[in-house]
């Protein structure tokens, strides 16, 4: 067998035109991902209104006459806006700018699931107010605004939130508090009960400290107290 002749190796010398268009990457560079938008303080929340003129009005609260005095004055002249404690939807009057929002919002009030945070909650509304058996649902932030909905399932059965008395929600973390050494937070959640509870309760307020301890109550909708868990 005759020995393979081998092609000596000769680079191509020849230049590239002058001009030639480099090639565009095929990747996009690294961008590094857009920060949350931060979570407003209350005092933040409560500066952001505007009266007469556009300038901001800051609502004065304190413990003092003078302080609730200056509020006052200053909502009165401001020609409008919301009250002092309207963005705290465990007061009453936050609680009904709640339900208020999300009339104005969805044309409805019912709701499957209500959390109820010192200065923010969390609303679960059906997709369509109007068909009992759609399982799709709209989740609402709310700081004193509704802000865009998140979107899941759930079976749980819908109820008017305007029912509840706004009333009855002023004095119940300062019941459950007591239950609690220390205690950090407190929060409510109402949701109708199961028709087969034979103890039926509406709303359920927790309060927990650093340790993790936790104690809750459940309660009719007039707060009546149905069944009292202690600290574990």
């Amino acid at each position: 067998m005759a020995p393979r002749k081998w092609k000596q190796y000769r680079p191509d010398d020849t230049p590239d035109p002058d001009g030639a268009p480099s090639q565009p990457p095929t990747h996009k560079p690294y961008a590094p991902p857009r920060k949350p938008k931060p979570v407003r303080s209350l005092e933040e929340r409560t500066v952001r209104r505007t009266g007469a003129g556009g300038a901001p009005v800051k609502l004065i609260v304190g413990g003092v006459a003078a302080a609730a005095v200056g509020a006052t004055l200053i909502f009165s002249l401001s020609g409008g806006g919301d009250p002092p404690g309207a963005d705290r939807p465990q007061t009453d009057k936050g609680f009904d700018a709640l339900v208020a929002a999300l009339k104005e919002e969805r044309g409805s009030t019912l709701v499957r699931r209500a959390v109820i945070y010192p200065e923010y909650a969390s609303v679960s509304t059906p997709y369509k107010v109007d068909d009992p058996a759609d399982e799709r649902e709209l989740n609402y932030y709310w700081d004193g605004d509704l802000n865009e909905p998140s979107k899941t399932t759930s079976d749980d059965e819908a109820f008017d939130l305007a029912t509840v008395d706004s009333a009855v929600l002023d004095g119940l973390c300062p019941q459950v508090k007591k239950l609690v050494e220390d205690p950090t937070n407190c929060y409510l959640v109402i949701e109708k009960p199961d028709p087969d509870d034979e103890t039926p309760s509406w709303i359920w307020a927790y309060a927990s400290n650093e340790f993790n301890q936790t104690a809750y109550v459940e309660y009719g909708l007039d707060g009546t107290q149905v069944e009292v868990h202690p600290a574990s």
